[in-house]
């Protein structure tokens, strides 16, 4: 698979994309990370790639000529440019008023051959670049950042991981919260007694079975405590069903 991430600042991933796991699978070429400076498609002498808004008011908006030709550069084609194809990509804008970044949407770009990340800035950009290419916008949460980059770092990163080989152990991605849109189960790590706290017994039981239902009855009472509007969308069993009506009974009353 192939990331590529336009942006005004290609520093700003010199570091932050090489760290931790997915800096070593990037290392080990199990994908390719392209980091496109959006400036390099500017015209003038000054490189000028964002502009005041029409309509006046504060901010900055990025123009829609740089992107248009970096965008083309990359292969990609216009929607009245269909018949000449339309690349083989898939491609995202940092916006806060983009779909919210989830492991359901993280694994469905991580089928994807190509992902390409326009780091959104400023008020945003023009939205004439949305008319002419067929741009998904997606937003990691309901706050406001000073750039797009740190959004792209994070998509690349929940993309990444879900690739064959980065993890090292893909049974470990497969446990991790939100991979089956629910919460993990609380975990715990040597020593098994600290300051008067235990383990629970069951997890050094060596009983395999018993511990995956122990973990996934914690799971869904994690969830009905913290985020219990996951459960909605969550595969359960009519046991499990059960329990979470139950548990939130118990709650209400409480």
């Amino acid at each position: 698979m192939k990331f590529e991430i336009v942006t005004l600042f290609p520093d700003y991933f010199t570091l932050s994309l090489k760290q931790s796991l997915v800096g070593k699978a990037w290392e080990k070429k199990l994908f390719d990370i392209q980091i496109i400076n959006l400036r390099d498609f500017a015209t003038d002498k000054h490189r000028t790639v964002d502009d005041t808004p029409y309509g006046g008011g504060g901010g900055m908006v990025l123009k829609v000529e740089p992107l248009d030709r970096c965008l083309q550069s990359l292969g990609y084609r216009r929607r009245a440019d269909r018949k000449s194809g339309s690349g083989n990509g898939r491609l995202l804008l940092t916006s806060a008023a983009g779909d919210l970044l989830n492991e359901r949407r993280a694994i469905e770009y991580s089928l994807c051959e190509r992902l390409t990340i326009i780091c959104g800035h400023y008020l945003g950009v023009d939205e004439r670049i949305l008319d002419l290419y067929d741009i998904e916008e997606v937003s990691i949460g309901d706050y406001i950042l000073t750039g797009g980059e740190p959004a792209a770092a994070v998509v690349v990163d929940a993309v990444a991981r879900l690739m064959p080989k980065v993890l090292g152990n893909f049974e470990s991605a497969l446990e991790d919260s939100f991979m089956n849109q629910m919460l993990g189960a609380p975990t715990y790590t040597k020593p098994a007694k600290y300051e008067g706290l235990k383990v629970p017994e069951i997890l050094l039981s060596g009983n395999h079975a018993e511990i995956r239902e122990y973990r996934r009855i914690e799971a869904i009472r994690k969830c009905v405590e913290r985020r219990p509007e996951l459960l909605d969308t969550a595969d359960l069993s009519e046991d499990e069903a059960e329990l979470v009506d139950r548990l939130k009974r118990n709650r209400n009353e409480n």
